[in-house]
């Protein structure tokens, strides 16, 4: 009897990252977001809590770094220290950071 070869199944991606530059502010304000962990020369959307308030292109090593996204103004009557996400989505590569706003 042949000796059983195993194959994978799937391949294991390594995780997304995202960090945002403040972790707090205004609505209306200015965020800076960096990310690493996605395809190379790949379109990345930015979410606000679901609302889509920006987009990239990742480098040659699927990063992305300093790029200015707004917080929504329909943020503006949340409750101040209320904690929102900010998403990064690739296909099926997706990274989020917390972001808490402040008045």
């Amino acid at each position: 009897m042949p000796p059983l070869v195993q194959t994978p199944s799937s391949v294991a991606v390594a995780p997304a990252h995202l960090a945002a530059q403040p972790l707090s502010g205004k609505a209306g304000g200015e965020v800076r977001l960096s990310g690493e962990g996605y395809p190379a020369h790949t379109r990345v959307v930015f979410t606000f809590h679901g609302q889509r308030v920006g987009d990239a292109t990742t480098d040659g090593a699927g990063r992305f770094v300093d790029v200015a996204v707004k917080v929504p103004e329909s943020f503006d009557g949340s409750t101040p220290g209320a904690q929102f996400v900010i998403g990064a989505t690739a296909g099926p590569f997706y990274a989020e950071t917390p972001f808490v706003l402040t008045r």
